[in-house]
């Protein structure tokens, strides 16, 4: 096993399928072997879901420098990133923070603020108040379906499938990967619930789904949906019952190799 360990920023480029293939196969092969970097990235899932309900505004120009600097520093002492050498360094030098920024790359500059700079009160500020400033101040805003997405979700403009599929938390990308190429013959759930479009709509951000699969995950009741992306692997996101428009109820997610074609 490679003694590296994948940082933060790789994992969310992970998991939002910004990796080429190679880059993609290393880090998904790594985390196959490595406890802590799985840890990080059950890390970036749950501050994902916890931030899918908050307004984030910009981030300040001197906290955007404060992390460049501490990242940059910790990389130079810390292990490189497992089969991805120099990757992330380059792409600081070449665009820095500001060109980056994308819901999970935020999720991963929190993460290290607070490994790094030991600033727990910014990403408290994040998750609780909606601000990076960590200002006590600041008020939340939920989520609503004015929240900037591509397009929106109609009722039947996706197929609620029901396999039967116990999915694991282990074998989750397997599971997924193996539904995703028989979706069209998997059984349809003809009644499904109502918030179920919602819910969809909001993990989807407006893409339509290639799996939408109403099922189990680790023994309690779940829905597994497959959202495509334009990198090199596709999002697979555990959903539970309280899911709806507004409401996140996110229990897991990993990345699957895209699919050439759709099912």
């Amino acid at each position: 096993m490679n003694p590296a360990h994948l940082d933060y920023e790789a994992l969310a480029d992970l998991a939002e399928g910004l990796l080429d293939d190679d880059e993609a196969a290393s880090a998904n092969a790594h985390l196959d072997d490595c406890a802590l970097c799985r840890e990080r990235s059950a890390e970036i899932a749950d501050v994902s879901r916890l931030l899918a309900d908050v307004s984030v505004p910009p981030m300040p120009e001197e906290l955007i420098e404060r992390i460049d600097e501490a990242i940059r520093a910790e990389a130079e002492k810390s292990a490189p990133v497992a089969s991805l050498p120099h990757r992330a360094l380059k792409r600081q030098r070449a665009g820095g923070w500001r060109s980056r920024f994308t819901p999970l790359r935020l999720v991963s500059a929190a993460a290290a603020a607070v490994v790094v700079l030991g600033g727990g009160a910014v990403l408290g500020g994040v998750l609780l108040n909606g601000s990076l400033s960590g200002d006590d101040h600041a008020s939340h805003v939920p989520a609503d379906s004015s929240r900037g997405k591509a397009a929106v979700l109609a009722e039947g403009s996706f197929t609620v499938r029901r396999s039967g599929t116990v999915y694991r938390s282990a074998t989750l990308a397997r599971q997924a990967d193996e539904m995703v190429l028989k979706a069209n013959s998997l059984p349809v759930l003809e009644d499904s619930p109502g918030r179920l479009v919602g819910c969809v709509d909001q993990v989807a951000l407006g893409i339509k789904p290639v799996l939408v699969d109403v099922a189990r995950f680790e023994g309690r009741e779940a829905t597994v949906i497959v959202v495509p992306t334009e990198g090199s692997t596709w999002r697979v996101v555990v959903v539970g019952p309280k899911c709806t428009d507004t409401t996140s109820d996110v229990i897991e997610e990993t990345t699957i190799p895209a699919h050439r074609t759709t099912p």
